[in-house]
């Protein structure tokens, strides 16, 4: 399949929160989010304009009342053994939409990912980008703090940013995301994946 030319994605990162790109960010053909993210209030910072949901159908995950033309949702391999094609239900389910309305990344690739990245369960994000690596020409990035500097989400509620703060909400805690940087780090060094305030201001 061609590779199609141009695509944003929005992390859920504090750092979001630095920049108002939100207009220079609506321009863009395609502008893909992540999991729970959100727009109203953040729309100076974020834009509105979303083409396609990336998601891993998990539990903590929020239905959404308007869903993206396109939603692509990653399961971590094991998870996709274990349950086989029951997966479709609980991925519908947790989604409130129907199977053919989503694409289902294959057990395949979600194995090639995990050896690429060297851990195992990346992360939505780290997931969403190495999809678009293979699918897009161009794959422009904002917002992805890798939980490192700071733990938090930007659109976090106040109490839980406090309570992950302190450490006494666990975030990310199953994922290695420190090999997850040093990855996406290489790719922005071999400039296949660029920052979007670089993209905006070279």
């Amino acid at each position: 399949m061609p590779r199609k030319d141009i695509i944003l994605i929005i992390g859920n990162g504090r750092s979001v929160l630095d920049y108002s790109f939100g207009e220079q960010i609506n321009k863009f053909t395609v502008v893909g989010r992540i999991n729970n993210y959100s727009t109203k209030k953040y729309e100076d910072y974020v834009g509105h304009k979303t083409d396609i949901w990336f998601n891993g159908a998990n539990q903590n995950l929020k239905k959404r009342r308007n869903i993206p033309s396109e939603v692509v949702v990653f399961i971590p391999p094991e998870i996709l053994h274990r349950k086989g094609e029951a997966i479709y239900h609980r991925i519908s389910k947790r989604l409130n939409i129907s199977k053919e309305k989503y694409s289902l990344v294959s057990v395949e690739t979600m194995e090639q990912y995990e050896k690429q990245l060297g851990v195992t369960r990346p992360t939505t994000g780290t997931s969403s980008i190495l999809w678009a690596l293979e699918n897009y020409k161009k794959v422009i990035i904002h917002g992805f703090d890798f939980f490192i500097d700071s733990k938090t989400h930007y659109n976090e509620n106040i109490i839980n940013k406090w309570l992950i703060d302190l450490g006494l909400n666990k975030k990310a805690g199953k994922h290695n995301m420190d090999a997850e940087k040093k990855y996406i780090d290489s790719k922005i060094q071999e400039n296949k994946v660029i920052q979007l305030k670089e993209y905006l201001n070279p």
